[in-house]
């Protein structure tokens, strides 16, 4: 009975068990069961929250890292603030009168006068100077300075090898975009034809005093027979003692050296190549004054002496020449400018004026007065509109007169 009543049990309780896990079919035309949804996965445990150190530890390494990059980018703007690229184009029409009554002469012209790329590096301890002129001539090389300043002396002694400038007077060491007239004084042209040789200079700071002096090969730039060669083994000594005191600046001059050549014409011509002097001496003053009230008045001057100068870039050997120049310019406010300056250039020294089958002597002094009126807008832009009348000596006991070479130039120059 017992064991009856045990069977029945467990029949009851397996058929309980398939029939759960039996899936049952559906009856035709009914809409199956819904599906049971799947138990929720247990939810991962949350990570242990980082300690305060930990967090430390981070931002000290992130703040590292920034600290890092900054000194990076600190290296790489220290450098760019050493380099400074700068440069002006000068573009002008020029008109000419003619030089006689027959229109023959003069001209109607542009050009582009000037187009400088400069580049400057400036370190603690040194500095090179590079910059080139590429006008529709051509391209030629103008400054290629390497400097060094002499240690412990806070840059105001320094030492230059390359091509540059000769230490000169005023004139010469302007710069071009400065000037007030289109060019420089005939006599600057003459006897620093070019302004710049190959050579060693040292400069000089000491209070309100300065001192420039070097040597080099004397043949400049732009000596036609000598281009970037010397002609001998001697050396010029080119140099200047100046003084600035803000209102009032000067200084004085010299040259002295020799070049080596033969005169082919005159009296005595050289049968060998012959030892010449090549000497100079100037003076030079500038005055900044405020005597009106539209703005600031300047006064210049310079005085300048030697033998054996350039004349389209041959040297007159042993031929001594003199000339000078005064310059005035009066601002008016803060745009605008006058300028008047007289030039005077004698070709050989107090030689009396001849003439030629009708023509003056090309050695006879001329003297050129020009007035200049100068517009800036702003620091970059400047328009020069400028006229000039060269007066050439006459011949005493002669009939030619001084030509109609009057010179008109407009010139707009932008720099950066």
């Amino acid at each position: 009975m017992t064991r009856n009543l045990l069977m029945a049990l467990l029949t009851l309780t397996s058929g309980a068990a398939l029939a759960q896990t039996t899936e049952p079919q559906p009856a035709t035309g009914t809409a199956p069961p819904a599906e049971t949804a799947p138990a929720p996965a247990e939810a991962p445990e949350a990570p242990a929250a980082p300690s305060v150190d930990d967090r430390l530890t981070t931002a000290e390494g992130k703040i590292t890292s920034i600290e890092e990059q900054y000194a990076e980018t600190k290296t790489d703007v220290s450098g760019l603030k050493k380099l400074k690229i700068s440069g002006y184009v000068q573009g002008r029409y020029q008109a000419q009168q003619a030089l006689d009554d027959t229109g023959t002469g003069g001209f109607s012209r542009f050009a582009v006068r000037r187009a400088r790329i400069k580049t400057t590096y400036a370190g603690d301890y040194g500095q090179l100077v590079v910059q080139v002129d590429a006008v529709p001539t051509g391209v030629s090389l103008k400054d290629a300075e390497a400097t060094l300043f002499i240690p412990g002396t806070k840059k105001n002694l320094s030492l230059t090898v390359g091509q540059m400038k000769w230490p000169f007077g005023y004139e010469v060491l302007q710069s071009s975009s400065d000037r007030e007239f289109p060019e420089r004084s005939r006599v600057v042209g003459a006897l620093f034809s070019g302004e710049r040789d190959r050579g060693v200079r040292f400069n000089g700071k000491f209070s309100m005093l300065r001192v420039s002096a070097g040597l080099f090969d004397g043949n400049g730039t732009n000596n036609r027979n000598f281009i970037g060669v010397d002609n001998d083994k001697e050396k010029d000594v080119v140099g200047r003692v100046g003084f600035d005191m803000k209102w009032i600046s000067g200084g004085v001059s010299g040259w002295h050296g020799t070049t080596l050549g033969m005169r082919t014409t005159g009296p005595n011509p050289d049968a060998f190549r012959t030892a010449y002097d090549r000497t100079r001496l100037g003076a030079d003053l500038q005055l900044y004054l405020d005597l009106l009230p539209l703005g600031g008045t300047a006064l210049k001057g310079e005085y300048i002496t030697g033998t054996t100068y350039q004349r389209s870039g041959v040297e007159q050997l042993g031929v001594p020449a003199s000339g000078w120049w005064l310059l005035l310019v009066q601002t008016l406010g803060l745009s605008n400018a006058v300028a008047l300056r007289y030039d005077y250039f004698d070709p050989e020294n107090g030689r009396a004026p001849t003439e030629s089958n009708g023509r003056l002597g090309s050695n006879n002094p001329i003297g050129t007065f020009g007035i200049a009126a100068i517009h800036y807008f702003g620091k970059d832009v400047k328009l020069t509109a400028a006229y000039e009348l060269p007066m050439t000596a006459t011949a005493e006991s002669g009939t030619a007169e001084d030509p109609s070479d009057n010179l008109f130039t407009l010139q707009l120059q932008v720099r950066y």
